[in-house]
């Protein structure tokens, strides 16, 4: 099934660095909002608002055309209020079961200079003086506790993913075994798509709670098991609104993690 992926970040933030990298590794299709508007009405339009619909509109068709055909898309809006996340998101849903976001985390003084370079020296960049980033720049929204759907969290550590939703692929399903070691799994344990761990293969992720083989899965975050002699952390992933103590996941990860020294950490880091 086709997947969307909705791009958050201000201006600035390198979502559009990260959606081209993304575009090549999955073979996705891509539209950059503000590049089809530099291409039709230049770096500086009049009647901003007006142009802008008429752009998402051709991006909106074009994507519910790709989708159907079983292509990617990767939409690098920005998507800076909740209340846009959640219009685009449930419009996704409609086309497409997988449906994630990728939230890029930058500081924004970082960001203001990198835009205001670019307006300077990048004439295929819309024109963003200081004055109208600062304006822009008060109608941003962060990803926050609002934000309840799938999300890829970049340039962020693994344990701000807890308490988010996540969407894991399962590679070894329940029961199945280990392809070197032979060990059964006892629970279902997969990976987080489009991200990249301490090893430089994917983040990896238990999904507790469930009974029966799985081939993919949507659910929360609720801790990560760090191990501290191997640069992978391991995301524990339970159904909505569940929880488990500390107990209860280590005996449940027992299985693998017995043969690594690791924490189990609970906290969510403020972004």
């Amino acid at each position: 099934m086709a997947t969307i992926h909705l791009m958050v970040g201000f201006m600035g933030f390198g979502k559009t660095t990260i959606a081209k990298k993304l575009e090549k590794e999955i073979l996705a299709v891509r539209f950059t909002h503000d590049e089809l508007m530099m291409a039709n009405f230049g770096r500086n339009p009049d009647d901003f608002q007006t142009k802008y619909k008429i752009i998402d509109e051709q991006i909106k068709k074009q994507t519910v055309e790709f989708i159907k055909a079983g292509k990617d898309v990767i939409l690098d809006y920005g998507f800076w209020t909740y209340r846009k996340r959640q219009e685009y998101y449930d419009w996704a849903k409609t086309l497409t079961d997988d449906v994630v976001f990728h939230y890029i985390h930058c500081d924004m003084d970082i960001a203001k200079q990198r835009t205001l370079e670019r307006s300077k020296n990048d004439l295929s960049a819309l024109m963003i003086d200081e004055n109208t980033f600062d304006t822009l720049a008060q109608q941003y929204e962060q990803w926050n506790d609002m934000d309840d759907y799938p999300v890829v969290l970049h340039n962020l550590s693994t344990t701000h993913y807890i308490g988010n939703q996540v969407m894991v692929t399962i590679d070894r399903p329940k029961s199945s075994k280990h392809p070197k070691y032979g060990y059964e799994y006892p629970v279902n344990y997969g990976y987080l798509p489009f991200t990249e761990s301490g090893d430089g293969e994917e983040l990896d992720a238990y999904v507790l709670m469930e009974d029966i083989p799985l081939e993919k899965y949507v659910g929360r975050c609720i801790g990560v098991i760090r191990r501290t002699d191997d640069d992978d952390d391991k995301l524990i992933v339970v159904p909505q609104a569940y929880d488990l103590d500390d107990k209860t996941i280590e005996q449940e990860v027992e299985f693998q993690e017995k043969w690594f020294n690791h924490i189990l950490l609970r906290y969510n880091e403020i972004i």
